[in-house]
């Protein structure tokens, strides 16, 4: 693999709390790997952004979301990225809200816009919070999208136009560096048309 972000411990007493909340989650450690992209990329990044880069797809850990094709949907599809960050930063609202007064030392209307930005980026830190996404997606969830196409999910060319988007959406030059090699490497656990199943409809 090619080099990574190194690991870093959590910052304050809310991003603690939000490092345990998600361990549940089964891809807790995209949501952990893209907080510490996201401390490579920016150092001085505030605790609102370590925090939405912490909890961005929590969503998804609770039934009832938005569901996307992968046998041949779009991957930038705004019918399902939409409500997946709108969700993902009403769930993160909620949990803030039922924290207490711990909660008072961050500002929980700049995570919600951080986490309702994640897939798409903006200003103010939303592009880092996106990058940090990204790269974390290629490091860690190669697998998965290997998977897919061995489990005949998707085609071996929608996981790669997956894995592609995910490189090309990064706008940060900071992270840019990283993109390139990275997607190099998910590319090549793909495997090859030959091995993989029938895509399920």
């Amino acid at each position: 693999m090619p080099w990574t972000a190194p690991r870093v411990e959590a910052h304050g007493e809310v991003e603690a709390l939000a490092t345990e909340w998600i361990a549940a989650y089964d891809q807790a450690e995209h949501l952990v790997r893209a907080r510490d992209w996201l401390v490579h990329l920016a150092s001085a990044a505030t605790a609102e952004m370590r925090i939405a880069a912490l909890t961005h797809d929590i969503e998804r850990m609770f039934p009832g979301g938005p569901v996307l094709r992968h046998a041949d949907g779009r991957w930038d599809d705004p019918d399902y990225l939409f409500p997946h960050m709108l969700r993902s930063a009403e769930v993160v609202t909620v949990w803030l809200g039922n924290l207490g007064p711990v909660a008072a030392t961050v500002d929980r209307a700049e995570i919600r816009r951080l986490v309702g930005l994640h897939e798409v980026g903006g200003i103010d830190g939303a592009d880092e919070v996106q990058a940090a996404d990204s790269l974390s997606f290629l490091e860690t969830l190669a697998g998965l999208t290997r998977d897919w196409v061995r489990s005949g999910v998707c085609s071996r060319s929608q996981a790669e136009r997956k894995l592609r988007y995910m490189t090309d959406r990064v706008r940060t030059p900071a992270a840019a560096q990283y993109a390139a090699p990275l997607l190099a490497w998910a590319l090549d656990q793909l495997p090859t048309e030959s091995e993989t199943e029938v895509p399920q409809r």
